[in-house]
């Protein structure tokens, strides 16, 4: 992984396989296309967004759609992730 450390970052800023350590976003577009996952260490986050794409966007869309009230699922797509409910 590669390691970004006391920076400020802004605009468009790729996530897959990066590790950010004390860093500030600052108007940010964090793109994540479903590589291997960024870490954040100790970093602060303002007026900062995210992007899914390309794989990450299908991930999404498939949770999403199972997420629906009509697909009977949204109980397993919260096991998931059992953070979010906490």
């Amino acid at each position: 992984m590669t390691q970004t450390r006391d920076k400020t970052l802004s605009g468009d800023v790729e996530l897959d396989g990066m590790t950010f350590i004390n860093c500030q976003f600052e108007g940010a577009q964090l793109i994540f296309r479903g590589g291997t996952p960024p870490n954040f260490r100790d970093c602060r986050f303002t007026r900062t967004r995210f992007s899914f794409l390309d794989q990450a966007a299908n991930t999404l869309q498939f949770v999403r759609a199972m997420s629906q009230p009509q697909s009977n699922m949204r109980g397993v797509v919260m096991g998931l992730i059992p953070e979010l409910t906490q």
